[in-house]
């Protein structure tokens, strides 16, 4: 479920100026296709600035998400991949992953997740989709 939700989904940038433009770079495909409304993306910075950077799931990688009522159309996800990282916070490492996971739902993206996770725990996978020049090529290491 994970491939099948990026499909046409994976951006890769040189750099981003800060976490903010970056969150809102990388939803472009999932507002593009409506299956996410601005409101979302408001929401998911929102909660980074009221909580702090806890969409940084690991060193490099982050997950900004919301609520499904805060402007959820369709479960969906995007990836946008940077060159040069951007920081979510001082003290973490600059992030170079930042998958955008809209659930339309509580239980309708725990498949994309699980693969997710299985895709997060293989060290050499990331590091080739990180050091990946475009976007089909992250897309066939997933």
């Amino acid at each position: 479920m994970l491939k099948q939700l990026l499909k046409n989904n994976i951006q890769v940038v040189e750099s981003i100026d800060n976490w903010e433009e970056a969150i809102r770079y990388a939803s472009k495909p999932l507002l593009e296709k409506k299956t996410i409304e601005d409101r979302y993306v408001s929401s998911m910075i929102d909660n980074i600035h009221e909580l702090g950077a806890y969409v940084v799931l690991m060193p490099r990688i982050a997950m900004p998400h919301s609520r499904p009522e805060n402007g959820v159309n369709i479960t969906s996800m995007s990836l946008l991949k940077l060159n040069k990282g951007v920081s979510f916070s001082k003290d973490k490492d600059d992030i170079n992953l930042i998958f955008i996971l809209a659930a339309g739902d509580n239980t309708s993206h725990m498949d994309a997740i699980i693969g997710l996770t299985d895709l997060l725990e293989d060290g050499e996978k990331i590091e080739q989709i990180i050091g990946a020049a475009n976007s089909e090529t992250i897309y066939n290491l997933i």
